[in-house]
């Protein structure tokens, strides 16, 4: 019976059944003896152990044709263990060891930036991020008890939307631009907007002599045309690591209050929407910028090491 499969016990046990015989006693004659069942009625939880370290995936029916025992006797066991079976987080991107040495390079680089508060006050952010005429949002509504709640299709994804760019420093919003819906920054557009930044630093920061850009890898950014255009205007550029976050203040210190301000909010024309976005900017005060400030360097100064570790400036 070594060879037998689980279909063919299945049958015997019909069998048996059909032929009169108690329910419990089949099951106590196929396994009366491991070798006549083939498979063995006790599960070494060591070997499981390893089994599961070795191979994370493994599925309990993959463990079952390894170590023997039952699906469901495989399961509780792993319960019993303290193992339970989730999906694997994802994440942006998974960094090779050259960019992880690249990110490490470049916050080390910050580190040692010689007079860091001058460097900070000549700092110029630049970041783009995308606005929607619909600023719907899923929210919590308060209904009787046992009706049905309201529906809310979902968003779109390709909602009407317009890509905004902007330049920033400590002291507040330099330049902005809200592009026509369909447009999108190349490098033609990308080195105007930087000629168009030099008009707006001459007039609202006049005794600035220094600028370091601070803007992601993104192909505008690092095309021929754009690193022309900077080696004209005489401006240096921070080093940004590959895909880091941290390094984007606008992410969580511009654009999410924009959001906000925009919340619950419909626009149908691309000059309301232009509108509602100045209005936001117009309406910032010194605070909001200050605020930023002060929130940014232990974030941005972070350091991670090759070993994972943290270290803050």
């Amino acid at each position: 019976m070594n060879d037998l499969s689980r279909p063919q016990l299945r049958l015997i046990i019909f069998y048996e059944w059909t032929s009169g015989t108690p329910a419990a006693e089949p099951g106590e004659k196929c396994f009366e003896d491991n070798d006549r069942c083939g498979r063995p009625t006790a599960l070494n939880n060591d070997l499981l152990r390893d089994a599961v370290k070795e191979r994370p995936d493994v599925t309990t029916r993959e463990l079952e044709t390894m170590l023997g025992g039952s699906h469901q006797t495989i399961s509780n066991h792993l319960h019993d263990l303290g193992y339970r079976r989730v999906l694997a987080r994802w994440v942006p991107h998974a960094l090779s060891p050259y960019q992880m040495q690249a990110r490490l390079t470049a916050c080390q680089s910050l580190l040692l930036t010689p007079q860091r508060k001058t460097f900070l006050a000549d700092l110029v952010t630049g970041y783009e991020s995308w606005v929607v005429y619909n600023n719907d949002t899923h929210r919590t509504v308060w209904i009787p008890r046992g009706e049905e709640p309201p529906v809310l299709p979902k968003a779109n994804h390709h909602e009407k939307k317009c890509l905004l760019s902007c330049f920033w420093d400590a002291k507040g919003m330099l330049y902005y631009e809200l592009l026509p819906r369909g447009r999108t920054v190349n490098a033609t557009t990308y080195s105007n907007q930087l000629a168009s930044l030099v008009l707006a630093l001459r007039e609202k920061r006049p005794r600035r002599y220094a600028v370091h850009l601070l803007h992601d890898n993104a192909r505008p950014h690092v095309a021929k045309a754009t690193q022309e255009k900077l080696q004209e205007l005489n401006w240096d550029t921070v080093p940004h690591p590959p895909y880091s976050p941290d390094i984007a203040p606008s992410d969580y210190h511009l654009f999410r209050p924009l959001k906000l301000f925009l919340k619950e909010k419909r626009f149908a024309k691309y000059e309301d929407l232009k509108m509602a976005v100045f209005d936001f900017f117009d309406s910032q005060s010194a605070a909001f910028w200050k605020k930023g400030i002060d929130d940014r360097p232990e974030r941005w100064l972070t350091v991670v090491t090759n070993d994972g570790q943290y270290i803050v400036d």
